[in-house]
């Protein structure tokens, strides 16, 4: 009995400290939040405007501080007016993502544009451009920046990859990204925990009995 209580503390042990993995494992990460940059670098091209970063459609341009590239997809949570047929992101003056190409139309209301950056050579994130568009007719409004393994978008608009789908998005606070708080592995891990806890519980209480 004494070596199942043992293997049962065992187990306890290493799934809580599985669960404290996973809470990293799951979270993204933030470059950029409500306008402000949070990976140390700065905007080049553009202005700081009230929760967001808003710039020329031919040129915004955005230093992200040589942040490494440590998850799959790149989410940048923006709109921009005028015609944006042509609207383009180039990331490190090493890939540029044609976003009518993606199947991505930009509005007058804030999407998730989910960028696979792992897939195309990007160690570091340093430049991002938001480029194509007129200079005069159009602007870019970029809100939040964040890389995460979720290629799932956190407004419910169109990834990458995928036909447009035309979807109405609210500019409230209540529907902007949730970044970083897929939590549901976490809550499943932390179940398997208690039910750990509860078995070494009851074994213990046997053994006295």
């Amino acid at each position: 009995m004494r070596k199942l209580r043992k293997s049962i503390a065992t187990i306890f042990a290493a799934l809580a400290i599985m669960s404290l993995f996973s809470v990293n494992a799951f979270a993204a990460t933030d470059l950029m939040k409500d306008g402000k940059m949070i990976s140390g670098g700065f905007v080049n091209a553009g202005e700081e405007a009230e929760g967001c970063v808003k710039g020329p459609g031919n040129w915004t341009q955005l230093n992200m501080g040589d942040y490494e590239v440590n998850a799959k997809y790149l989410h940048i949570v923006m709109k921009a007016t005028g015609a944006t047929d042509a609207a383009q992101i180039v990331i490190s003056d090493t890939a540029t993502f044609n976003l009518k190409d993606l199947g991505i139309t930009l509005t007058e209301e804030y999407q998730d544009v989910v960028l696979p950056v792992d897939q195309n050579d990007l160690a570091i994130i340093s430049w991002v451009n938001f480029t194509g568009l007129d200079g005069g007719s159009s602007v870019y409004y970029v809100k939040d920046m964040f890389l995460s393994d979720d290629q799932a978008s956190s407004l419910g608009t169109p990834v990458v990859g995928t036909p447009a789908v035309t979807e109405a998005t609210s500019n409230t606070s209540e529907n902007l990204p949730k970044t970083g708080e897929n939590m549901i592995p976490v809550v499943i891990l932390l179940g398997v925990v208690a039910c750990a806890g509860i078995v070494f519980v009851v074994t213990k209480k046997s053994k006295r009995a």
